[in-house]
C-alpha cells in the first residue's frame, strides 16, 4: 500500500469497543478531521488487513451515495466478519445476505419487498398496543427508588414491537432477547475465545426464523413473517441466507438502534436538564426531540464500505476497506452564541 498522504501515525484504535465506552470520542474525531480525514488505520486482529477510516462529511455522504464505487455487498458492511479460519460460513451468508450488506439493484428489491410494513399507516396501527405497552413497562418500574433503564425500558420496547410485527410468540421473545445481547457483545469484543458459543447462538436464532418461515408458508398470516416467507423473487422462493439474513437484521438491527436512541436519548436529556423541561412543558415539541436524539446520539457508530476501483478521494483507495464515522459525520463546528458545536442530520 502506498504511503498514505495524511501521515500522522496510529494515534487510535477505532476498532476496539473501549474507544466509544464513554461515547463518541468527538475530540478524536475532531483532530482526525483536521488532521487525517482519510486516515489509514491499522487493525489489532491478525486476518483483518487495516483500514481507511472516513471523517469528514461531505466523504460519508459521497461514499454513501456511490455504492457502485463502495460496496456494502462486497466485504460486508461489519468491522469484521471474524477470523476465516473459525467463523460459521452460515453466520457470515446470513450477516452479507441482509439488505444492509446489499448493493443495488438487489437492496431495492428486498427493501421494497418488507416496505409496505414500515409505512406511518402501518405503524400508526400499532399506536395503540404501543402505548399500552409503554404504560406497562413505567408502571413496572414506578414504584423503584433506582432501576437499570436499559433493560427495564429501551431494551424491551423495541424489541416487543419488532416480535409484533414479525409475529413472534410471548413466549419466544425471552430468549431472542438472550439470543441479541450474546451476539451483539460478541460482535463488539471480538473475543476468539467464544467462537463456538457464538456459533450455537447463531444457530439457534437461525432455527427459529426458518421454523417460522415454514410455518408462515403452510399457514400465512398478515404478520411481516409471512410476506418475506411467501415472497417470490424471479418466481422462486428466497433462498435460506437470505431468510436468516432478514431474521438477524430484523431481531438485531432493527433492535439494537431503537435501544442506542432511547437509552443516548435520556441520558442526553440527564445532561441538559433545561432542554428536558421544555419537552415536560410543550409535548409537541417531542416529534423534533425524536429527531434530534437520532442525530445526537448516532446509534450506529459506523459502516463499512469496500472500493470497487480507484476513487478520488483525495488519496488513492482500490480494493480496500473502509470504515465511514457516522458520528463524526454529525458533528459541525459552529460559532454560537449558547453552543459551540451542534450535530446536523447524516444523510447518507
Amino acid at each position: 500500500m502506498p504511503k498514505p498522504i495524511y501521515d500522522i501515525g496510529q494515534i487510535c484504535e477505532l476498532d476496539k469497543w473501549e474507544t466509544f465506552i464513554n461515547g463518541q470520542p468527538f475530540d478524536l474525531f475532531k483532530r482526525l478531521r483536521k488532521e487525517a480525514p482519510i486516515y489509514w488505520h491499522e487493525e489489532s486482529l491478525d486476518f483483518e488487513p487495516g483500514f481507511w477510516a472516513l471523517t469528514k462529511h461531505e466523504d460519508i455522504v459521497r461514499v454513501s451515495k456511490d455504492p457502485l464505487t463502495f460496496s456494502s455487498a462486497v466485504g460486508g458492511h461489519l468491522m469484521s466478519m471474524g477470523d476465516p479460519e473459525v467463523v460459521d460460513p452460515a453466520a457470515v451468508a446470513a450477516i452479507v445476505g441482509n439488505m444492509i450488506g446489499m448493493d443495488p439493484p438487489d437492496h431495492q428489491i428486498y427493501r421494497k419487498m418488507v416496505a409496505p410494513s414500515f409505512t406511518p399507516k402501518a405503524i400508526k396501527a400499532l399506536e395503540v398496543d404501543m402505548r399500552a405497552k409503554i404504560r406497562e413497562l413505567l408502571e413496572n418500574v414506578e414504584d423503584k427508588g433506582e432501576f437499570n433503564f436499559v433493560t427495564e425500558i429501551s431494551e424491551q420496547l423495541p424489541l416487543w414491537v419488532l416480535c409484533e410485527m414479525m409475529g413472534i410468540p410471548e413466549s419466544e421473545r425471552p430468549k431472542i432477547r438472550d439470543l441479541v445481547n450474546n451476539l451483539t457483545d460478541a460482535s463488539i469484543q471480538q473475543d476468539p475465545n467464544n467462537s463456538f458459543q457464538i456459533w450455537v447462538n447463531y444457530m439457534e436464532l437461525f432455527k427459529m426464523g426458518r421454523d417460522m418461515i415454514e410455518e408462515r408458508r403452510q399457514n400465512p398470516t398478515d404478520d411481516l413473517m409471512s410476506v418475506v416467507a411467501n415472497t417470490k423473487i424471479e418466481g422462486g422462493e428466497l433462498p435460506p441466507e437470505l431468510l436468516d439474513g432478514f431474521f438477524l437484521l430484523m431481531v438485531i438491527a432493527g433492535n439494537e438502534t431503537t435501544r442506542n436512541t432511547l437509552t443516548g436519548g435520556l441520558m442526553a436529556l440527564t445532561e441538559n436538564p433545561e432542554e428536558r423541561e421544555k419537552l415536560l412543558k410543550d409535548p409537541s415539541l417531542i416529534s423534533n426531540a425524536t429527531d434530534e436524539m437520532l442525530r445526537w446520539v448516532t446509534s450506529v457508530i459506523y459502516f463499512r464500505r469496500t472500493a470497487t476501483k480507484i476513487p478520488i478521494l483525495e488519496v488513492k483507495i482500490s480494493k480496500q476497506v473502509i470504515r465511514l464515522l457516522c458520528g463524526t459525520a454529525q458533528q459541525i463546528e459552529m460559532k454560537m452564541s449558547l453552543l459551540t458545536e451542534i450535530y446536523s442530520r447524516w444523510i447518507g
